[in-house]
């Protein structure tokens, strides 16, 4: 009896151990198989992120070949009509890749992938315009060439431009049905339509030039403008560019792309655009709209191959990504086998080197998901294996969400800041009158001041757009200096900007009004040539509200203050309600106020 008694502890004690171990390896499988799903998971995302960047892929080539097809278009337009020229077998040669790409991306046609990313109904409106851009360009490639006036070829380049401008809401549905299937993509989405876009604007150089090339005409100050304007769009999009791209520095292709466009277009490319619109200006041409096409396009075909250079990079991260995953899977899979061989000695094991790195991994997955800590570097465990490869693709994905954090803080300043002064800019200026949740903390009494550049016409006729641009800097930056710091400097169109002074009497507008007025009167403007200028300006200044239809009587008053200021000899500070100020007389009054 008492050995029967002994013993029965002993069974018992067994008995616990093995319902440990049943407890310890039951856990271990569950938390094995979890594992299993969840890279089982991530690999058909890495799948589902592979198709579906390569069908973006496809989505940003045809916009690729909707703008490419411009280029033959100008060289027809600018000769005789020839069923059987060069240009016109380059041409339909450019609109038969045009429609194999859209052919490429219609949902009817495509995977799962395709209908999700692809609207039907916009890409309907791609065939449609298309169609009649192109009869609108074989309707006057028809005809003689002395029979074709600017106008007409403006208007057929301008229906190629808005092909392509259709064809952009099919290219940002992508991006968006993308990116919310995957925030990670984000950047590569961005950048690829980023690249698109400096191949449009690039194209649109040369497409401005043609009809007046075609004619033998000299640019109009309009066709000068667009053209002063996409320059300066493609150098700012190449300036973001080159800052996205820097981060493949892994990628040898992708960096000898990006050095070619560097010397080839944005050195040879641009300079051929500066020389053609300097003979723009006499209407004497050196080359035919063929010629230019020859020199021009071939500039930009660095432009292209950096942008299949990117797109490579990017698929080939994500296939390397889904074999990533793949291979993790299958680590796991053996790792559970193990786990059941071992039991008890791999369930300690796991505890101290999988359960508790996971749970860290999970807080960092946490705060990235909430944007928090994106500027506190991950440490990486101090394990190796997969854990370690966890912690490091962790620290990985703080970077990008780090640098897509910032480049979106980029872009709405750029939204909301005029790109030749550095001032806010007139959209900035509206949301002000309404309710924007931005300015809320602004008062709704408010004083306005406009001022306007004293004949501002006059300085760009005598010394170029250029000196023009350089006196807008000049005074924007002394306006700037001078205002109060909670005061909002814009520019309000053209030469004028406004000033929005929140809770300010008309005394104190009408007295910073005359102090500005003084200071741009006496501040001459040095120009690169060294030509001195004076400038003056005119102000209108106006108190009210900028709630509901309050905001718009205000701006109504400053701009009927500023109108009759312009009209009375300019110069002036001009005051709702009341008389103007201008030179001593105004200083006078103001000092005894």
């Amino acid at each position: 009896m008492p050995a029967a008694i002994r013993a029965r502890p002993g069974a018992s004690l067994d008995t616990k151990l093995v319902l440990g171990c049943m407890v310890l390896l039951a856990l271990s499988l569950a938390l094995a198989l979890g594992l299993i799903t969840i890279l089982g998971n991530d690999y058909a995302r890495a799948s589902r992120n592979l198709e579906a960047l390569t069908v973006y892929r496809k989505v940003l080539t045809a916009a690729n070949r909707l703008s490419a097809e411009r280029g033959p278009m100008n060289s027809v337009l600018g000769e005789e009509p020839a069923a059987d020229s060069p240009a016109a077998r380059k041409l339909a040669e450019f609109r038969a890749l045009s429609d194999q790409a859209l052919a490429e991306i219609t949902p009817d046609d495509g995977s799962e992938i395709t209908r999700h990313l692809v609207a039907r109904d916009k890409l309907g409106n791609v065939h449609a315009s298309l169609v009649t851009a192109r009869r609108a360009a074989d309707r006057l490639s028809a005809l003689p060439l002395a029979q074709r006036d600017t106008i007409e070829i403006r208007s057929v380049i301008a229906g190629m431009f808005g092909v392509v401008e259709t064809m952009r809401p099919v290219v940002v549905a992508a991006m968006a049905e993308l990116t919310e299937h995957d925030s990670s993509l984000a950047g590569h989405a961005l950048t690829g339509l980023m690249l698109g876009d400096l191949r449009e604007y690039a194209g649109r150089l040369g497409s401005f030039l043609a009809p007046s090339i075609a004619a033998r005409e000299p640019l109009s100050a309009m066709a000068y403008d667009e053209l002063i304007l996409t320059h300066g769009r493609v150098l700012q999009i190449w300036q973001s560019l080159e800052q996205q791209l820097a981060l493949h520095a892994d990628a040898p292709e992708l960096v000898a792309a990006v050095d070619e466009a560097r010397t080839r277009y944005f050195r040879d490319g641009l300079d051929l655009i500066a020389r053609l619109s300097a003979e723009g200006k006499t209407g004497y041409y050196s080359v035919t709209t063929e010629q230019m096409t020859l020199q021009y396009v071939p500039t930009m075909a660095p432009l292209e191959r950096l942008r299949e250079s990117f797109l490579d990079d990017m698929l080939a991260h994500a296939q390397a990504t889904r074999a990533s995953s793949i291979h993790w899977l299958q680590l796991v899979a053996a790792f559970t086998i193990l786990i059941v061989l071992t039991n008890l000695l791999l369930l300690e094991l796991a505890r101290r080197r999988i359960f508790r790195p996971l749970l860290q991994a999970r807080n960092h997955i946490v705060a990235l998901a909430e944007e928090r800590n994106l500027d506190r570097p991950t440490r990486v465990s101090r394990h190796g294996g997969e854990i370690h490869e966890l912690f490091a693709a962790l620290e990985s994905l703080r970077l990008k969400l780090r640098e897509r954090l910032r480049l979106t803080e980029r872009l709405k300043v750029q939204a909301e800041t005029d790109a030749l002064t550095g001032l806010l800019n007139r959209h900035t200026f509206d949301r002000l009158g309404q309710d924007d949740s931005g300015f809320a903390d602004l008062p709704i009494e408010t004083g306005l001041i406009l001022m306007d550049i004293d004949r501002f016409k006059l300085i760009n006729d005598t010394h170029g757009h250029i000196a023009g641009d350089h006196v807008l800097r000049a005074t924007a930056g002394l306006v700037a200096e001078m205002v109060r710091k909670n005061d909002l400097v814009m520019r309000y169109g053209g030469e004028e900007f406004a000033i929005v002074l929140p809770s300010t009497s008309l005394r104190t507008l009408t007295r910073i009004a005359e102090t500005l007025r003084t200071a741009i009167a006496e501040q001459a403007i040095m120009l690169d040539d060294g030509t001195e200028l004076l400038v003056t300006a005119s102000f209108g200044v106006a108190t009210g509200r900028r709630d509901g239809l309050g905001w718009k009587m205000l701006i109504e008053a400053a701009d009927q203050a500023l109108y009759t200021a312009k009209a009375e000899g300019r110069n002036r500070v001009g005051i709702a309600g009341e008389r103007m100020l201008a030179g001593k007389v105004a200083a006078d009054r103001i000092r005894a106020a």
